[in-house]
């Protein structure tokens, strides 16, 4: 049953008799993976022998030469710099009989916690070539020999092995190469190739590859927030690629995507076009909630509110009432008398109510807490600090009123304006932080932003977007989650696949124990938003490994939905969602710890279904390649190039 494979550690020679024959075949060398927790170690020559009879030297040589002879096959089999390499790449993972480790071009990052400046990133394909993102720039790998990937150039022109510009996310098209460069420039700027970015500056960079063995910096283009993803929009029809940036901040202002352009015939021209926010940020800011002041108030009006990670969130139709500003006395939690620390001295004023409380002197559970215990419906915090109001942490089941947090400003002026009445509520298309942005084009016409607690879907289709001006079209928050990181679609354009990072990526949250939430991968119906299956990751991992569904992609075949996911040190997880409701995973390849006592961050970045195989970015050893023989893969179509994040077609499932 594909739901319960056979897990595995194969020998080098058993690996190289297997794949000559292109299948998995009789594994007679297999060694059953140790359980989680204890250490993962290879056969060893030195383990102790079993009793031997006294035709044992004659079955000894017998053995040898039989071991002789499969090494010989084997040697012709596959190039031995490839099978080595790989097999040492790989010599402590454990992975299901249908996977088959091919080729290895190594990037290492020392496995021992240093290094972590350099680390290995995305990856994007075109032709026989892939792009490696790192931290310190890019690689570029010939891959016309999956079983013997090649480095061409290891390009660290832009930020001479510093995290300047981390983290190297890539786009390609042809000749072109883009860079997402996400850290501020330092004083004085810095030279990219040939090209100055100024100080303070982020964005992404332009090169031109078209001697890939010496890569030419041509263009900086500047974004606002800077550049964390990159997804490359081919506009053929306009000579040009357009690349939907996405930032990552949370910061109100930067929630959303830049559109920028490259024209093809002049790569040195490319140029920021525009900014599309990730909802409505015309209501209330953006933010996710909001606080409304009725008239006559000289307050009256709408404010964006953020929210809280206790008690219950703002409805739709939310709490209305009289707002009141909280008193309490100036004691030892505070002089404040408006901080709302201690009870509140005018719980009649506020009982039935909606409370207003200023930031300061104690936690945000506490202030809840003394308006909730006055009888306050709800109640807003008011932030003691200029700029966008922040989300409340803490954490107290006991908590029934929805908190939220209104910035100083605001918050200055819904006080200036009382007595007055009001409703807090949850705004209907919030914006969110875009992490990274997936894209289908064809008939589907889609893109979906991935950030913040869940993602934002427009429609490039004419008669409503365009490549340029997306229509937006809805935005879907999901319980549990904080930091929502990729989005992809089936191949018809009708599945969304949604993942992200709880911890961002450096804590262990695939943990037999670890919150259910923090292990789920999402399924939607791409149009509406609505709920269509889940997934569990099912191999749980140990305390010293970083884990999170990670980036992924969708094997372009007709029959079924399979996707391929990059979960750091879990590794490879192949899932079969042809039924979204009743997704099974149908292949693995996961590392052991790069450590038993301490976490330290690694593992697989990115891995990618590209033309009949498996790429894998390994976070501190590089690029490894796997060939998967399963009958949900087979016969899938050729691309000939790919950015992972973009779909440029669309085509229709045929079911059985």
């Amino acid at each position: 049953m594909r739901g319960s494979l056979d897990t595995i550690s194969r020998s080098e020679e058993t690996l190289q008799r297997e794949d000559s024959k292109g299948g998995a075949g009789t594994c007679a060398a297999c060694v059953v993976r140790p359980a989680r927790g204890s250490v993962r170690a290879r056969p060893s020559s030195s383990r102790r022998r079993p009793h031997q009879s006294t035709g044992g030297i004659s079955m000894r040589r017998s053995a040898r030469l039989v071991v002789l002879a499969l090494l010989a096959a084997a040697a012709l089999a596959l190039p031995l710099s490839a099978s080595a390499g790989v097999a040492e790449a790989v010599s402590t993972f454990a992975y299901t009989k249908n996977m088959h480790p091919l080729g290895f071009s190594e990037r290492a990052v020392p496995l021992t916690g240093t290094g972590s400046g350099i680390f290995n990133s995305d990856l994007a394909f075109w032709d026989k070539m892939a792009v490696q993102g790192t931290y310190e720039g890019f690689r570029l790998i010939d891959i016309s020999d999956p079983e013997n990937p090649v480095q061409i150039v290891n390009y660290t022109d832009c930020v001479g092995g510093t995290t300047t510009g981390n983290q190297g996310d890539i786009v390609v098209w042809g000749h072109v190469l883009v860079r997402s460069w996400n850290s501020p420039t330092p004083a004085g700027g810095r030279f990219c190739g040939g090209v100055f970015t100024p100080a303070m500056q982020e964005g992404v960079h332009v090169f031109d590859i078209s001697n890939p063995a010496a890569p030419v910096a041509q263009a900086f283009v500047s974004t606002p927030c800077g550049s964390h993803t990159a997804s490359g929009v081919p506009d053929l029809a306009h000579g040009r690629l357009l690349i939907y940036n996405s930032s990552s901040s949370g910061t109100i202002a930067c929630r959303g995507i830049d559109i920028l352009e490259v024209p093809l015939s002049d790569p040195a021209a490319a140029s920021y076009l525009r900014f599309e926010p990730s909802g409505n940020a015309g209501v209330g800011g953006g933010l996710p909630n909001l606080v409304t002041i009725d008239a006559p108030s000289s307050a009256a009006g709408v404010y964006g509110a953020n929210e809280a990670a206790f008690g219950p969130a703002p409805t739709a139709s939310g709490v209305a009432g009289a707002v009141a500003v909280a008193l309490d006395a100036a004691d030892a939690a505070g002089p404040s008398t408006t901080d709302g620390c201690t009870p509140l001295t005018n719980a009649a004023a506020v009982a039935g109510n909606i409370a207003v409380v200023d930031r300061g002197s104690c936690g945000f559970v506490v202030k809840a807490a003394n308006a909730q215990a006055a009888g306050a419906v709800a109640v807003i915090v008011v932030n003691d600090v200029a700029g966008d109001p922040t989300t409340m942490g803490g954490s107290d089941p006991s908590i029934t009123i929805p908190a939220v947090m209104v910035s100083l400003a605001d918050g200055t002026t819904i006080k200036a304006g009382l007595p007055a009445t009001g409703r807090v509520s949850s705004n209907p298309s919030p914006t969110r932080a875009c992490h990274d942005t997936g894209v289908i084009l064809g008939h589907a016409m889609l893109a979906a932003c991935a950030g913040g607690n869940g993602f934002t879907v427009w429609s490039l289709a004419s008669g409503g977007g365009s490549l340029t001006d997306p229509q937006f079209l809805y935005t879907k928050a999901i319980s549990g989650v904080t930091i929502g990181h990729s989005a992809s679609f089936s191949w018809d354009g009708k599945i969304l696949i949604f993942g992200h990072e709880p911890g961002g990526g450096g804590e262990a949250r695939c943990q037999a124990t670890s919150a259910e939430v923090d292990r789920t991968l999402f399924f939607f119906e791409a149009r509406t938003g609505a709920a269509a299956g889940t997934f569990l990751h099912p191999r749980p991992q140990t305390a010293t490994e970083n884990c999170t569904w990670h980036n992924f992609n969708v094997v372009p075949t007709a029959k079924r939905y399979v996707l391929v996911s990059g979960n750091y040190q879990s590794g490879i997880s192949v899932v079969d969602f042809s039924d979204p409701a009743n997704a099974h995973e149908i292949a693995s390849a996961d590392p052991a710890p790069l450590s038993e006592t301490t976490l330290i961050g690694g593992g697989d970045w990115s891995s990618y279904w590209y033309d009949g195989f498996i790429y894998e970015s390994d976070m501190k050893r590089g690029l490894i390649v796997w060939s998967l023989s399963d009958t949900a893969v087979a016969g899938a179509k050729k691309l000939g190039h790919l950015n992972p994040q973009t779909q440029e077609t669309s085509f229709a499932r045929k079911r059985n």
